[in-house]
């Protein structure tokens, strides 16, 4: 058995004075919890009191709790401590304060295979860029293609905010830039999330490294952002030394840029694969009707993901599948 003594908490003084007024029955709990929040309060460089509402929303979800009764006590030990503090003038507010016990069913991490769009809601959230949450939405309505060229193809000029559609080129061949030589066309219509998500991309010029989770050094010399590339495209990479800006990202930055935030936020197999077949159950669940997958609706999912054959998805896209993630009355 691990001792929890031994284990390191941020800002020791303070905490062990806020847990010398708990009683010593419960006192080892309350500390494992602050053993657990000292790595996002290293990174960070600060006490958990001094975080924002949506730091500690990232540190309630690296629990990777699978019931609400548990990641419910685990945010009332940390409001609690954030109480005190209120109360002994470390903090003038306690920005859990308005959390109510419905608000912690979005961190509960399912055994589901998949993850639901709410899920997938909940990790945009987290995402401090747009860059990198509307990758996110993207991959889970179905733009994909070749090498992820739809998403990497994608300009400011193929985006209908009007009439909410999008042109997607898939590239069947390229140049050495990147530049599609042959390719396909199509569109798909969307909602007002993914385009809200895309007007934010485009709107981005900075990018937070790692979330904005880099460790300073002594002397704080590194720096926390790079300058995106300015250009035609609605996912962009960073300015670097190349001199081919206007040009699709490289699919090797989405992927990198996903393995980040798997790693960042505490994810499981996030990787674009996943995050697709999660939105193919997701619209399959959206357009079934009497309880069962139709053939005809496994044909729709997979016109929609640009699938070529519908036979490829007969084993992921069943009702029970569906029904590990959404219920009958979800939507």
């Amino acid at each position: 058995m691990t001792n929890i003594k031994n284990n390191p908490i941020f800002n020791e003084e303070v905490k062990n004075e806020f847990l010398n007024t708990i009683r010593e029955k419960t006192r080892h709990n309350y500390r494992r919890i602050f053993t657990i929040t000292f790595k996002h309060e290293l990174i960070l460089n600060k006490d958990i009191n001094q975080f924002t509402l949506k730091e500690i929303e990232k540190v309630l979800w690296s629990f990777k709790s699978k019931t609400r009764n548990t990641i419910e006590s685990y945010g009332r030990i940390i409001s609690s401590y954030l109480n005190w503090c209120v109360k002994t003038g470390l903090i003038s507010k306690n920005v859990m304060e308005d959390m109510k016990p419905d608000d912690f069913e979005k961190f509960i991490h399912d055994d589901s295979k998949y993850i639901s769009e709410k899920q997938l809601r909940r990790i945009e959230d987290m995402c401090n860029n747009y860059q990198d949450a509307v990758i996110i939405r993207l991959l889970f309505i179905g733009v994909g293609g070749k090498k992820l060229s739809e998403i990497r193809n994608l300009k400011i000029s193929d985006v209908d905010f009007e009439n909410k559609r999008l042109k997607l080129t898939e590239t069947l061949e390229e140049d050495e830039k990147g530049l599609p030589l042959k390719y396909t066309e199509r569109f798909i219509n969307v909602d007002d999330r993914t385009l809200y998500l895309i007007e934010g991309a485009i709107k981005q010029k900075m990018y937070l490294k790692r979330n904005g989770e880099i460790a300073q050094t002594e002397h704080d010399n590194i720096k926390p952002f790079t300058d995106l590339v300015d250009n035609d495209y609605v996912v962009r990479s960073s300015i670097t030394k190349t001199e081919n800006y206007n040009t699709p990202v490289d699919k090797f930055v989405i992927y990198r840029r996903l393995s980040m935030l798997e790693e960042v936020l505490g994810l499981d197999r996030f990787n674009a694969k996943f995050i697709q077949q999660s939105g193919m159950l997701y619209l399959a669940n959206k357009i079934m009707e009497n309880d069962e997958v139709s053939l005809v609706d496994i044909k729709i999912v997979a016109d929609q993901f640009n699938v070529k054959s519908y036979h490829n998805l007969k084993g992921l896209i069943t009702t029970q599948n569906i029904r590990k993630i959404y219920s009958r009355s979800c939507d």
